[in-house]
């Protein structure tokens, strides 16, 4: 059986640009963009019904909001986070904030490297526990984007418990 990588919800309507509410039901279907699936979220004021060449299409409910605490994701779905972000070239100032945050919580450490072959350009990072290797761009957020980045890190890191 073969496996695929699906993003998660986007959470609001790819037509009308809203967030779903809680207990709202949403539509989304995947689709095939040259070698990527993609998933799009629909309302259901918005859902046409699949297209044509949709791969997949399933009903949804955004869950209701608890007052529940914030807990870290697992390491490993980090360490998936962060290889993922690594071949997305436009999430590369997340993917050096992701690994930033894993070196200071000592998941992830730098490698020495020579200074002929150093690239400073990027960061070769290891996970002692497993040996998996990592190869982030450097690329230092814009003073603009704060905001931005900081709710898709949230977003990203953390879970309602």
């Amino acid at each position: 059986m073969q496996e695929f990588s699906i993003q998660r919800s986007s959470r609001k309507c790819h037509k009308g640009d809203r967030a779903f509410q809680a207990g709202e039901r949403y539509y989304s279907v995947v689709l095939q963009r040259g070698s990527e699936l993609v998933r799009q979220d629909f309302s259901k004021e918005h859902w046409q019904g699949p297209p044509e060449k949709a791969v997949g299409w399933w009903v949804s409910q955004m869950p209701a909001k608890r007052n529940g605490k914030l807990t870290l994701a697992p390491t490993i779905v980090l360490l998936d986070a962060l290889e993922k972000l690594c071949e997305q070239p436009d999430d590369g100032d997340l993917a050096y904030l992701l690994a930033v945050l894993l070196i200071r919580r000592r998941l992830l450490t730098e490698q020495a490297s020579e200074p002929s072959d150093g690239d400073p350009s990027h960061m070769h990072l290891t996970h002692s526990a497993n040996g998996r290797e990592f190869l982030v761009p450097v690329n230092m957020p814009n003073p603009d984007s704060t905001e931005t980045l900081h709710q898709k890190l949230i977003d990203l890191l953390y879970c309602e418990t």
